[in-house]
C-alpha cells in the first residue's frame, strides 16, 4: 500500500468517525431536551401540588440553564458537520479529485485523525443558541414558563 491509498483509507475512516460523532452528539441534544422537560414538567407539577407560586421564576433558571448546555453541545456537533461538509465539497469537486488523483496526494486536514482545518471556526455561543433547532424548544417553554407564572400571580390576588 503506498502513500496515497493510506491516505485514501484514512480518509474513509475520518469520514465513517465524522458519521459516528454527528450521531453521537444528536443523542445528547435530544437527550439534553428530554431532561429540560422533565426537569420543568416536575417543577411546574411541584408549584402547583405545593401551592408555592414563588418557584416558578426557577424555570427559567432552568430553560437557561440547559439552553446553554445545549448550545455548547451544538457547536461541537456544528464543527463536525463542518468538517463532513469540507470532505464532501472535496470529493465532490471533480478538478480537485482529478488533481488529487493525479498528485497522488489528499490535501492537508481531510485524513483521519482529522488535524483541524485552518479555515474552520467553532460558532459562537449565541449563534448555537439561536439555532432554530435549539431556540424553538427553549423559546417556547420561556413563554409556557411566563404563562405559568401570570397565571399564578393572578390567582395569588
Amino acid at each position: 500500500m503506498d502513500r496515497f491509498e493510506f491516505q485514501l483509507a484514512m480518509l474513509q475512516q475520518g469520514a465513517e468517525e465524522l458519521e459516528k460523532k454527528i450521531a453521537f452528539f444528536t443523542t445528547i441534544l435530544m437527550q439534553l431536551k428530554t431532561a429540560t422537560l422533565t426537569i420543568w414538567v416536575a417543577l411546574i407539577g411541584w408549584v402547583f401540588s405545593s401551592k408555592i407560586d414563588a418557584l416558578v421564576p426557577l424555570g427559567y433558571v432552568i430553560i437557561f440553564g440547559f439552553w446553554f448546555l445545549e448550545a455548547t453541545y451544538w457547536k461541537v456537533q456544528f464543527y463536525y458537520i463542518q468538517r463532513v461538509h469540507a470532505i464532501t465539497e472535496f470529493l465532490n469537486n471533480e478538478n480537485g479529485l482529478e488533481e488529487s488523483f493525479n498528485t497522488r496526494s489528499i490535501p492537508e486536514g481531510l485524513v483521519h485523525p482529522l488535524g483541524s482545518l485552518k479555515t474552520m471556526k467553532m460558532p459562537s455561543l449565541w449563534r448555537a443558541m439561536c439555532a432554530p433547532s435549539i431556540y424553538i424548544f427553549h423559546t417556547f417553554l420561556f413563554v409556557v414558563n411566563s404563562i405559568v407564572w401570570l397565571i399564578t400571580l393572578k390567582t395569588a390576588l
